[in-house]
């Protein structure tokens, strides 16, 4: 399999079109990234996001898991406070899914030869992924730490961002590789 995978890219390098076809989406992904990511880092933006993820998350951690926590927001990050904890939860930019989202976002802006049409569809429902799976993240992250202990919450934590990286955003991205029209 490896095999077949270095003969396959040996001739796509003796492509000049394929070559200067994935220039051509290496800089258009690192133009759209710049500009979605600075864009959403923004700090009204970001705060907006921030917010809305952190208070989302109090939301879910009060009516589905029945933790009482209050929600705060102070200068770019939201803050939830359980009084069975010492110590806050604090979402901050990483928490955002501003980076997976951006990553995303450009990798389907930059894909050549798909109408924009599909491309905006899939922006939208690319949007809609990050959201849902983000806020699934946070809250059972927050759920664990309040819960558990908190080297098992880092633990799943960082589990849960890794997956959430590569999982949600390459398999959304294959999909829309993959989808019709």
């Amino acid at each position: 399999m490896f095999n077949k995978f270095l003969k396959n890219l040996k001739s796509d390098l003796k492509n000049k079109k394929k070559v200067r076809s994935s220039y051509n989406f290496l800089l258009f992904f690192l133009i759209s990234f710049s500009l979605v990511y600075l864009f959403l880092n923004i700090p009204i933006i970001y705060n907006y996001i921030n917010y809305f993820f952190g208070s989302l998350s109090n939301f879910i951690l009060n009516s589905v898991f029945g933790i009482d926590s209050k929600f705060y927001f102070l200068i770019n990050n939201s803050i939830i406070e359980v009084s069975s904890l010492s110590y806050p939860i604090i979402i901050t930019n990483l928490c955002t899914g501003i980076l997976e989202f951006s990553i995303l976002v450009s990798a389907i802006i930059a894909t050549i030869g798909v109408s924009i049409k599909k491309k905006l569809t899939w922006v939208f429902f690319s949007t809609l992924i990050v959201i849902v799976f983000n806020i699934i993240r946070i809250s059972l992250t927050s759920f664990i730490i309040v819960r558990f202990n908190l080297s098992f919450a880092n633990f799943v934590h960082g589990f849960l961002f890794r997956l959430f990286l590569i999982i949600i955003v390459l398999g959304t991205y294959w999909f829309f590789l993959n989808s019709k029209k």
